[in-house]
């Protein structure tokens, strides 16, 4: 607080504080400029110099963020679609437990033959009805013709084998498609492919007979179940 002295008397009088100013020197203009009025107003950083903003990764993380916000939208939409769909068609996607027993159900009934040819294992199973549609249609496209019976043999195993040489045909082939099987095929023996075909008839053969009818006793059963 100001003190005035006189020889009349002295008095104090109370005022402002003084303001204080920091006045960068000439070495600093440059970096003054740069200043923005608030940091003008603050004064030259006093916690050393600030790390660089990596601007590449910041919009690297802001794209990535959008598209997966993108991405859930997108799943959201389908959701809603396709539960639309259902309400409308009355009919809908099965659920978790009505998948699992489906695949129990065709992991029961789906049956192996294993066959040794020169030491080296094969394993072929029976398909399932779309595997057999699928590979009806695509040799009935040689319906009539000289090659029909062989494309028949060539999509039969292919789609069946799945060990060679006690090997899974994937990793044997290197390749999940089907079309590197039929490759695989193709590039066979003729006598060690028909070896296969007949492998696989046999065991066709085999699980007829197992699901066959045999007995009044089973004829009568089925038609009870048909009642039902």
């Amino acid at each position: 607080m100001p003190k005035f002295e006189s020889p009349i008397g002295s008095k104090k009088i109370s005022g402002q504080p003084m303001r204080e100013f920091d006045v960068p020197d000439e070495g600093d203009d440059q970096q003054y400029e740069e200043m923005t009025p608030v940091m003008r107003r603050r004064g030259p950083s006093t916690h050393g110099p600030q790390p660089p903003v990596d601007i590449e990764a910041a919009l690297a993380f802001q794209n990535r963020i959008q598209s997966e916000s993108a991405q859930d939208v997108s799943d959201m939409e389908r959701q809603i679609r396709e539960a639309r769909i259902a309400k409308r068609t009355g009919k809908e996607r099965l659920n978790d437990g009505a998948r699992r027993r489906i695949e129990m159900l065709v992991g029961i009934t789906r049956h192996t033959r294993t066959a040794t040819i020169e030491d080296n294992v094969y394993v072929l199973q029976t398909l399932r009805s779309k595997e057999m549609r699928d590979a009806i249609t695509a040799a009935a496209e040689f319906d009539g013709t000289v090659q029909s019976p062989f494309e028949i043999r060539r999509q039969l195993v292919a789609r069946s084998l799945v060990q060679v040489a006690g090997l899974p045909v994937e990793q044997f082939v290197g390749s999940n498609l089907l079309e590197d099987r039929l490759v695989l095929i193709d590039d066979m023996d003729d006598a060690m492919l028909n070896r296969l075909y007949d492998e696989y008839l046999i065991m066709i053969k085999e699980i007829r007979e197992r699901y066959a009818i045999k007995t009044p006793e089973d004829a009568k059963g089925v038609v009870e179940d048909l009642k039902k």
